[in-house]
């Protein structure tokens, strides 16, 4: 007794099944297997036959079988339960046997019905009959019990050849337009010229098709390869909401969508419908690149067409705005999603663009909500979170133009100073610094009279930006000079001596920025002049913001870019190399005082700059980054100011002391640099 009530428990299956789905048709019975046997299937005109025999199965149906018609049944005996499942959507014919078998018997199941009519027949008693058998169809909305049978058959009555025609060139209609889509998707990632075809007015030429078709039945569906359209009927009396969902089997991104009208859609619309039938058409189309924005993409390429009756729809009230839910994998942290929808373009060269107005997105960690006013074709825009918004751009601006100011001020006071001090430093490196704050002072100016000339006449703009970048190439280049000359303070104990090395060092300095920036303005006039970047309000909001400077971006990321890379390898390497000379002088005292100076001059003149590399990463590390540079870089002339009078007070308090060594002067004066 006990073996049985185990096998019996193992072996009833197909209680619930697959009842949960949203299938069309479904029947289910208990059958007792008592020898090994088969399942057979075989297509049959207009109907559907379940029929048991001692040998296995036998069903039939309308639809065609695929590659095989036949199947082993378990082998152990015992009594199953068996459930055969019609999926019009997925147009699935399919019998579940037990637990773990499933046989799919077509997958070509295409048909419609809006009734059914069964005959049944067989014996009360004997092996092959069928026990505790229901039958339901139209989404379970229509179930039935049946008492025991062997022979169950369905008939599905004949199908109008007009709806036969009028679904085959449907289908033929949306094979030909996943074929266009697939020609502009490969005219899209060529390099052929010539105005941009919008691949939405093929989708909305099959959305008027669809809203055309007539059939039988509440709904009908298309599946394609890339695409996936819906027809459904609305009943006479409208409900509060007409839901409808897909599921997208070919997006690895997005598994499914549930569009969600609101009763006021149909009121919108009943009036301008002649025959009274309302439609609700849903086209789902994907694409890696038709559909993409130009610097943002769309939640797994996808976009959702709807209408109801061809008719506009749009000024929804808020409580009563349609709803569209994807389900998808969890986004990237730097990625915010955005609803928008196709505002089509008025000239043939600009077909449209998405637009976000009327729209308002609801974000959760697998599914994202747009809730929208209108009907037409929507999406998800992923856009990149921005990491300086327009708050903190106006606290950088802020800082930058109080530090530039500031800066230039000391700048120009430290020159001054030095210019009228009785007593003149005989060493050259004192002079390497007076010149970087001539340089530090030009590149202030510069940026300070940059922006107000953006707006201003053309010529006016491009001497603003030759002018700015002429400060940060002079600057970069006295940097490295700093480097070189502190280098050559700490070996000069060898006594090695360069004829003329100022007058040098100067034609370097400001001669090799002259150059740069002449030529590229003799190879094109236009590298220079106004330049906008964007100031993010929110999230794909943003204004443009304009500054005299470098035109083409090339030249900029590689020029400029790599020639402060150049300065802050050549300056890593001088320090790296004065800090092992420092190190060999173990009898002198103090040692470390001068690596600790060397490491804090290299700082100042490495770091700052170095830090523009880290606004090419994101999130609060870039944030950071950005307010250290722009804080350190703007006051350089200022820190530079206060060590000078640091070293001025120090001065005059120690006028009756003697350096220990002409060397320890040198690398004291050297600490101006920065």
């Amino acid at each position: 007794m006990l073996f049985y009530l185990l096998s019996a428990f193992f072996q009833l299956q197909g209680m619930h099944g697959m009842s949960s789905y949203k299938e069309d048709f479904r029947f289910c019975a208990e059958r007792r297997q008592t020898v090994e046997g088969h399942v057979r299937y075989e297509i049959q005109q207009d109907a559907i036959t379940i029929s048991n025999g001692a040998d296995g199965l036998n069903i039939s149906a309308p639809f065609p079988p695929g590659p095989q018609q036949s199947w082993a049944l378990p082998t152990l005996l015992g009594t199953y339960r068996f459930c055969v499942y019609w999926f019009q959507d997925d147009r699935l014919f399919n019998l579940t046997y037990g637990i773990s078998h499933t046989y799919q018997l077509s997958n070509q199941a295409n048909y419609s019905f809006s009734s059914l009519n069964y005959t049944c027949q067989g014996s009360r008693d004997g092996p092959n009959l069928l026990n505790n058998i229901s039958y339901a169809f139209n989404n379970g909305s229509v179930n039935h019990s049946l008492p025991s049978i062997t022979e169950c058959k369905f008939d599905l009555g004949k199908r109008d050849q007009k709806e036969m025609v009028q679904i085959s060139n449907m289908e033929e209609e949306m094979r030909q337009t996943e074929l266009k889509l697939k020609s502009l998707e490969t005219h899209h990632s060529s390099d052929e010229n010539g105005p941009p075809e919008d691949p939405f007015l093929f989708l909305h030429q099959l959305e008027s098709k669809l809203g055309e078709l007539e059939f039988q039945g509440d709904r009908k569906s298309f599946e394609g390869t890339v695409m996936h359209a819906n027809v459904q009927k609305v009943p006479p009396q409208i409900p509060a909401n007409v839901p409808i969902e897909v599921t997208l089997k070919e997006n690895r991104v997005v598994s499914k969508f549930k569009v969600n009208l609101p009763k006021k859609v149909f009121e919108k619309t009943r009036d301008g419908i002649e025959n009274g039938e309302m439609k609700v058409v849903v086209v789902s189309a994907t694409s890696k690149t038709l559909f993409q924005d130009d610097s943002n993409s769309l939640l797994g390429g996808n976009v959702v067409g709807i209408s109801v009756g061809n008719m506009p729809v749009h000024g929804l009230p808020k409580e009563e705005r349609i709803s569209i839910t994807f389900w998808h994998h969890p986004l990237q942290r730097n990625l915010t999603p955005k609803c928008v929808f196709w505002d089509v373009g008025s000239k043939a060269s600009h077909p449209g663009k998405w637009n976000a107005s009327g729209c308002e997105v609801m974000k959760e960690e697998h599914q994202t909500t747009c809730l929208c006013d209108h009907l037409t074709f929507f999406a998800v825009l992923m856009v990149s979170s921005p990491d300086i918004d327009h708050i903190h751009y106006e606290y950088l601006t802020i800082v930058t133009y109080v530090g530039c100011i500031i800066s230039a001020l000391a700048s120009l006071f430290t020159i001054f100073f030095f210019l009228c001090s009785k007593k003149k430093q005989r060493d050259h490196i004192v002079y390497v610094h007076m010149n970087l704050l001539w340089a530090i002072f030009l590149l202030d100016m510069s940026f300070l009279i940059a922006v107000p000339l953006a707006p201003t006449r053309d010529t006016a703009c491009k001497a603003g930006g030759m002018f700015l970048h002429f400060g940060v190439l002079a600057c970069l280049t006295w940097m490295a000079i700093e480097g070189y000359s502190l280098y050559r303070l700490v070996i000069e104990v060898f006594k090695s001596y360069v004829k003329h090395l100022l007058l040098k060092l100067c034609l370097v300095g400001w001669g090799l920025p002259i150059c740069i920036v002449c030529l590229i303005f003799v190879i094109d006039q236009s590298h220079y002049g106004p330049t906008s970047f964007k100031v993010y309000e929110a999230a794909g909001e943003y204004t443009n913001s304009t500054i005299c400077w470098i035109t083409k971006k090339e030249i900029n990321n590689f020029l400029n870019l790599g020639y402060l890379s150049l300065v802050l390898f050549f300056n890593s390497i001088m320090l790296a190399t004065m800090v092992y000379e420092i190190l060999k002088l173990r009898h002198r005292e103090h040692h470390w005082e001068y690596v600790v100076m060397l490491l804090g001059l290299s700082c100042v003149l490495g770091i700052p700059w170095g830090l523009v590399f880290f606004a090419f990463t994101s999130g609060t590390f870039k944030l950071v980054a950005v307010y250290l540079f722009t804080i350190i870089n703007s006051l350089q002339g200022f820190l530079i100011f206060l060590w000078y009078l640091a070293k001025v007070l120090q001065s005059r308090r120690s006028n009756s002391m003697q350096c220990t060594t002409s060397n320890s002067l040198k690398l004291q004066s050297s600490s101006t640099s920065i």
